[in-house]
């Protein structure tokens, strides 16, 4: 089938999986990619793999009133796209999310059938970690609540929603009306893998540095030991400068930290490869990509048992979960780096259930089903 894939995605997993799936749907049907941000390229180039790219300038993610205006003009622009989309003779539209406006409005005025995959609703800025002090969030929060509407009419456009796990799928279902398809992401195996490098005494933290992200946590975990691992983060942009705050937070806990900021996929599972375990504390994170790279390179994860996280790593067998409390997870860290036996087991198992469960091959599958619900789907309404 001739497939239009349209995104406008930050760096970041949101970024990964929209290259894996068009790499994978690529093999099978014509892709072509429509976008409107060329920085969105700058990280894993979409365009180096589809058959042909449709540049459509469009606005950058504002803050502020900047929300709001920024909209008119992405609404503007992904009309203009849905005309070229509706005019070329595509059998699908394959959607991914938006840096303004979360769902894009183009689902509104495609007259084909269209795939959203749906990673997280708006209404999850709206959850108190998100929360900034001061009457500027009180209005922020007003804005917010105004686009999360927005955010709600577009995505039920959508011939089909689909969503990357069974706590998204109730999300979505509570925020937007609609029970969206679990749909899973794929981890290249091919690429995160055991190196049998050597290990050094070292906690990896992987992601935005946000209050979202529990950065702050992991320092404060940490903090409660005797003897203190250092951390090691790997981020992709800073949070209005939240790495100054978890250096002050870190050295007023004696707590050794060290930063890495955008490197390259081989640097990355190097990282995962040479740490002894990885912690992942982000907030209800809907899914989380870096738990299943930790495992698939043999490195056992410690988490907090909350939101995406409880689907992926199994208390005891790849990895340990506890509670958001630092001293229980401290606990945890401690288990780990102080039994070798234990992260090698738990690591053989992690990159094991990978491989079994989340498999790119198993998510091409997912994605090829839903691509032929979603042009059934769209038969049924017209």
């Amino acid at each position: 089938m001739k497939i239009a894939f349209i995104h406008n995605l930050p760096s970041g997993g949101g970024k990964r999986s929209a290259f894996e799936f068009v790499k994978g749907m690529t093999n099978k049907h014509k892709v072509d990619l429509f976008y409107m941000d060329p920085t969105s390229e700058e990280y894993l180039d979409l365009r180096t793999l589809v058959d042909r790219t449709i540049f459509v300038p469009g606005p950058s993610a504002k803050g502020g009133l900047g929300m709001l205006t920024s909209l008119i003009a992405a609404r503007k622009t992904y009309k203009e796209i849905a005309k070229q989309i509706n005019d070329g003779g595509y059998d699908l539209a394959f959607v991914m999310q938006c840096k303004v406006c979360n769902t894009p409005f183009v689902l509104n005025y495609l007259k084909i059938p269209s795939l959203y995959y749906f990673a997280e609703p708006l209404a999850r800025c709206l959850e108190p970690h998100f929360w900034e002090k001061g009457w500027s969030s009180f209005f922020k929060i007003q804005i917010i609540k105004f686009r999360v509407l927005i955010d709600r009419i577009n995505a039920r456009h959508a011939s089909l929603i689909c969503a990357n796990s069974l706590y998204s799928v109730e999300n979505i279902y509570r925020f937007i009306g609609v029970y969206p398809n679990f749909c899973r992401l794929g981890i290249d195996l091919n690429l995160f893998q055991p190196k049998q490098l050597k290990r050094e005494p070292t906690i990896l933290s992987v992601g935005f540095l946000s209050p979202s992200k529990g950065q702050d946590f992991l320092i404060e975990s940490v903090a409660t030991l005797k003897e203190r691992p250092a951390i090691s983060f790997i981020y992709n942009s800073d949070h209005n400068n939240y790495k100054s705050y978890l250096q002050k937070l870190a050295e007023d806990n004696s707590v050794s930290i060290s930063f890495k900021q955008m490197v390259g996929d081989d640097d990355l599972v190097k990282a995962y490869n040479s740490s002894t375990i990885v912690a992942f504390v982000s907030k209800l994170e809907p899914f989380g990509f870096v738990p299943l790279e930790a495992m698939a390179c043999g490195t056992p994860v410690v988490g907090v048992a909350e939101a995406g996280i409880r689907e992926t790593v199994k208390h005891g067998e790849n990895g340990l979960l506890t509670e958001r409390d630092p001293v229980k997870f401290g606990k945890a860290i401690q288990a780990l780096m102080s039994d070798e036996s234990l992260r090698e087991a738990m690591g053989k198992n992690g990159h094991q259930y990978v491989a079994e469960n989340w498999s790119l091959e198993k998510s091409n599958a997912d994605i090829e089903r839903n691509l032929h619900l979603a042009i059934q789907n769209g038969v049924d309404v017209n």
